[in-house]
């Protein structure tokens, strides 16, 4: 908090990105609304996950293309205006048709290439944080970053439906506040541009400047899968972060499964049950990456997996022993809070070891590695719970964690 009160463009880029990640939240809710009310919904909803996950998947392709962009601001600035002008076309389009799967079609469009937008705008916002950031503050910085993120994931939605029931689930006002919003949001960077441009002057002088060939996508990719491997800390990291998503992604759905097998330990109901548990990992990530100064302030990066590592196997553990939705409880938030501490750290650790020419890109290929490994993840545990048994799932869960606990501790990651 109080490097937002004492830093104005930080405090401007992250209430930009805030409208931003709202509206796109927004409306990825409203688009499962709209496919529930189609002629096909089951089809139609599994086509919106599907067309959600994509834009993370080609974030590879994202970080070049943000690598690649000069100015940078003018790329984040002239994305939401492309939004908006997006937004607005849906706007039309809502009034002009009653086809639901035409119409469909367009929104999925529309929709996809929003996201993919977003995307590209967080990535290229990475070096500009970097150069408007003491380096003494990078790490709160990124915390901040993610605490907004996680934010926006956890209110966005439940606004999101608030705000169409109360429009009677009429999308072209619901598409046209959503086009304001992302509007405001490119308004909030065009007003501050000389300020920003000022602070990145050295920047935009370098890379004016700069004689390296500019490299193609697949050579720059080479050139990054070489980097990632000479940088044998990197390398390691990027594992297990990606093994530690891949196991935080599964046990949403394993929870799911299990929760069903033991109604004796729901509170009220099954849904309440399930609810409060998504929240309370919700709540952590939130709370974890937010409160920066905390005990856990001092301790590596290494002992922070652990931690979390400790938590799943806690969790798993209980679940194979004795289920008690108290537990359940604890061990979400624990693992929500201590995951908000480790995604700003590797976050900085990258922003800090890798060049900003291929910053974009290396956080790209990160953020579909992780993004992949989730899918990944549920696709193993879930089909051991289904063909064996949940209880097999969860000790391969437990398995799988002291396996990781193992290699962490062989390799300071520190």
């Amino acid at each position: 908090m109080l490097l937002l009160r004492t830093n104005k463009l930080l405090r401007r880029l992250t209430l930009s990105q805030f409208i931003e990640l709202l509206g796109a939240a927004f409306f990825n809710i409203a688009l499962l609304v709209y496919a529930s009310q189609t002629s096909n919904p089951k089809l139609a909803t599994t086509v919106v996950v599907i067309a959600n996950t994509l834009p993370t998947i080609l974030q590879i392709g994202l970080g070049y293309i943000a690598d690649k962009a000069h100015d940078k601001l003018r790329l984040m600035i002239l994305t939401r205006i492309i939004q908006a002008i997006l937004y607005s076309i849906l706007t039309i389009l809502f009034g002009l048709t009653t086809n639901d799967w035409l119409l469909f079609s367009f929104i999925i469009f529309i929709n996809v290439a929003s996201d993919l937008l977003s995307g590209l705008t967080s990535l290229a916002a990475l070096p500009i944080i970097k150069h408007i950031v003491a380096s003494q503050d990078l790490l709160a910085a990124r915390s901040l970053q993610v605490s907004v993120m996680s934010l926006v994931n956890v209110i966005g939605q439940v606004i999101g439906v608030t705000l169409l029931t109360f429009l009677d689930n009429h999308f072209l006002y619901f598409s046209l506040f959503n086009a304001l919003l992302f509007l405001i949001s490119g308004i909030i960077l065009i007003v501050s541009r000389r300020q920003f441009n000022q602070k990145l002057k050295v920047t935009s002088h370098q890379n004016a400047t700069s004689t390296l060939p500019e490299a193609r996508f697949w050579s720059s990719m080479q050139i990054n899968r070489r980097i990632i491997q000479t940088n044998k800390k990197l390398l390691h990291i990027l594992f297990l972060f990606t093994l530690l998503n891949l196991l935080v992604g599964s046990i949403d759905g394993l929870i799911s499964l299990t929760l069903l097998q033991y109604p004796s330990i729901y509170i009220k109901n099954y849904g309440f049950s399930l609810s409060i548990v998504n929240t309370m990992l919700a709540i952590g990530l939130v709370s974890g990456s937010f409160f920066t100064n905390d005990f856990l302030k001092r301790i590596k990066l290494n002992m922070l997996i652990i931690i979390l590592l400790l938590f799943l196997t806690l969790l798993s553990l209980n679940l194979v022993l004795s289920p008690s939705i108290y537990v359940i409880v604890m061990s979400f938030f624990g693992i929500g809070y201590t995951l908000g501490k480790i995604s700003p750290r590797v976050s900085t650790y990258v922003m800090t070891s890798v060049a900003e020419k291929q910053l974009g890109q290396i956080a790209g290929f990160m953020n579909t590695l992780v993004t992949l490994s989730v899918p990944i993840g549920q696709l193993i545990f879930l089909t051991i719970a289904n063909s064996v048994s949940l209880n097999s799932a969860w000790i391969s869960m437990i398995v799988l964690s002291m396996l990781l606990i193992l290699y962490t501790l062989s390799y300071k990651v520190a």
